[in-house]
This record gives C-alpha cells, structure tokens and sequence, in this order.
C-alpha cells in the first residue's frame, strides 16, 4: 500500500470512528423520541425526508445530471439500507433491545464472509480476529446479568436486518466508485424514506404522531431533528465518502464501535451505570479496532525504513 493510500485510509478510519460515536449518540435520541409518542413510521420517515431534502440542497447540480445507471446503483444500495432499518424496527418489537442490538451487530462477521463469497476476496486473518473480537466485546455490552428473553420470530428478522446491513456494506464499497458521493447520498435517503412510507398502514398499533403542545413532543421533535442531521445526514456522510478509501470488512468494525459509544452516552445521561462488562467490552472493541489496524501500519513503517537505508 502506497503512503498516500495509507494515509487516505487512516482518515477514513478516524472518520468512522465520529460516524460510529454520532450513530451511539443516536441511541439516546431515539430513546427520546419514542418517549415522546412518535411511531416507528414517523422516526423513520422523519429523520431521512429531512436528510434528503439537506442532500437535495447541497448537491442539487449534480443531481440534475443524474445517469440512469448511477439512479439504479443507489437505488439498489438505499433499498439495502431501507431493509436493514425495516427487519431492525420490526424484530425489535418482537424481542428486548439487547438481543437486537447484539444480533445487528453480527454484521461483523457476517461483511467479510459476504465479501469473500461474492468478490472471491479473501480477507485477512486480523481482518477475521477483529470481527470475532468485536463481536464479542459488543455481547458483553448489549447483555446484562439478567435473564434475556425473545421470541424466534424477532430473532430471526433482526438476523435478516444483520444480514441487509452486511449486503449494504459491500454494495457501499463497489458504488462508491461508480456514482458521485453526493448522488449516492441523496439516493440512499430518498429510497429509504419512500420505502418507509410503507410502514405508515402497518403500524397501526401505534399514534401516528404524539400530541403537539407538549413539553415532550417538542422535545422528541428536536431529538428527531437530530437523528436526521447527524445520525442521518453527517454520519451516513462520513460513512459513504470513507468507504471509498478502505475496504467494507474494516469499516464494518470500526463502525460497530457505535456499541461502544452508546454504552458510554448511556451512562452519561444515567441511563445506565458503570460496570466491569462495560469496561471489557470497550477494552475488547477498541482492541478490534486496533488489530485491523496495526498490520498495515507495521508494514508501511517497515517500508519506510526500507527507503531511508
């Protein structure tokens, strides 16, 4: 790897590493925003018609020069995001927050594996070991000494949410190289927001929208604005321009730090306090983390010396 493509690579990994600490920031906003009343179809709806009207604004020119082709590849690539968030909402609702946030995060694993089978790239070893590593550092994180309990049926459509999330890596990585960062991003928002209307009709077991005028509604209201700007709109952002310097496998473990950052702002805001499985489980991401890492760094120092003698 050249210097100039490691040092591309390094900041796309710190990058991701603030996408991964808004995206756990995002837990917190959720949380709010559900207390306040809104419907799952309405925080989905919410949070990416306004990211797609803030991408639409940006980069207006270059969408009116839009192909065909780049159309159909972020098409394809925010119906993969649309699926993840769709098996994820209702597989959620069919077991605790823990088993889903565990079982999304199998994505880990599941990202080199799916590379492997479809671009008959072998990743390597560390890449492997990483993904165990952080799996296991986010079981620790996402489970409690208390009883854990689920049906199969919530289990398994969180499982396909693992897999979409995985499938939308790998495609992130191929179209990143086909069509303009800021075509894909408007896409990736647009598609996932006229999917999510589909969830109006099926969730009917809820209020559409939560009473105006109400202390709560208006703060679930500035907690949805969030979600939409920064988790929504800078991450995903941050995510797509990165992925174009460093491969799917890798940016599926540094972003699954967002783990990790949601444990911390839990605590932060006493929603959960510290404990010796918080703190291993941190450990063992960050350890993930650097183990993808440090194999390219060594080698490029050892090729820098090479050149000095």
């Amino acid at each position: 790897m050249s210097e100039a493509k490691r040092s591309h690579e390094s900041l796309a990994v710190l990058a991701m590493m603030v996408s991964a600490a808004i995206w756990g920031s995002g837990f917190i906003a959720t949380r709010m925003v559900i207390d306040a009343g809104f419907s799952t179809a309405w925080i989905l709806i919410g949070r990416f018609s306004i990211a797609t009207i803030l991408f639409g604004v940006i980069f207006f020119r270059e969408l009116i020069r839009m192909t065909r082709k780049e159309l159909l590849i972020g098409t394809m690539v925010g119906f993969l995001l649309f699926l993840g968030f769709l098996f994820q909402t209702f597989g959620m609702r069919l077991t605790t927050p823990a088993r889903s946030a565990f079982i999304t995060s199998i994505y880990v694993v599941i990202v080199p594996f799916m590379g492997w089978l479809i671009a008959r790239r072998r990743p390597s070893w560390h890449l492997f070991a990483g993904a165990a590593i952080c799996l296991i550092g986010i079981g620790l994180l996402s489970f409690s000494g208390s009883a854990q309990s689920g049906t199969l049926a919530g289990d398994g459509l969180t499982l396909l949410c693992a897999v979409s999330f995985a499938a939308h890596f790998i495609a992130l990585e191929w179209a990143v190289h086909k069509v303009s960062i800021g075509r894909l991003l408007f896409l990736q928002m647009a598609v996932t927001t006229l999917c999510s209307l589909i969830l109006l009709p099926l969730d009917s077991g809820q209020q559409l929208l939560p009473e105006t005028g109400s202390t709560a509604w208006l703060t679930g209201l500035i907690a949805l604005l969030y979600l939409a700007l920064f988790s929504s709109g800078l991450a995903y952002a941050i995510q797509t321009t990165a992925q174009k310097y460093t491969s799917s496998a890798k940016a599926a473990i540094v972003l699954s730090a967002e783990a990790l950052w949601g444990s911390l702002f839990s605590i932060v805001f006493r929603f959960e306090t510290i404990t010796l499985r918080l703190i291993l489980g941190g450990l063992l991401i960050f350890a993930a983390i650097l183990l993808v890492e440090l194999p390219a760094a060594r080698v490029d120092g050892a090729q820098t010396l090479d050149k000095a003698d």
